[in-house]
């Protein structure tokens, strides 16, 4: 009986280490967001936090295209330098339709969530995104991906 109980046991812990299949990558679209002057709040319990305005930019992609119309950074900057962005800002779309992009990470990797109530993009209120990039001369440059888990 113990020899059978331990038979399924390593069969189950065998299955489970296998390598998971990964999600799949989709580029959505590459942004550049323009941003005002940072408005200094100091170093905080958790970090050196600055409000950054967002006003304006564009973005480009296969499926959807247009301006960054409004929104706002208030992303923290840690001790060893690390940014963290947390903003909410959106984006007009060439066709009118206006999507709200939430995100959140630790550059140069950050999270993005989308909120629209637009038909056409009623795709991205289920979808997540990955995007990467930095510093450009206006404000940030980043390339968007759709993350979709594996079939």
């Amino acid at each position: 009986m113990l020899a059978t109980l331990l038979t399924a046991a390593i069969a189950v812990v065998g299955a489970s280490a296998a390598t998971p299949k990964p999600p799949t990558l989709t580029f959505l679209y590459s942004i550049n967001i323009t941003m005002a002057a940072t408005q200094d709040i100091g170093v905080t319990p958790i970090g050196d936090r600055g409000i950054l305005p967002i006003n304006g930019g564009s973005f480009s992609g296969p499926k959807l295209s247009g301006n960054v119309t409004a929104g706002l950074d208030w992303g923290l900057t840690d001790s060893k330098g690390t940014f963290s962005p947390e903003a909410v800002y959106v984006l007009q779309t060439t066709d009118g339709a206006k999507i709200m992009v939430t995100e959140r990470g630790r550059a140069p990797n950050v999270i993005l969530q989308f909120d629209t109530g637009h038909a056409n993009y009623s795709w991205l209120n289920t979808a997540v995104g990955y995007a990467s990039g930095g510093p450009s001369a206006a404000g940030i440059s980043l390339d968007v991906w759709q993350l979709t888990p594996p079939s």
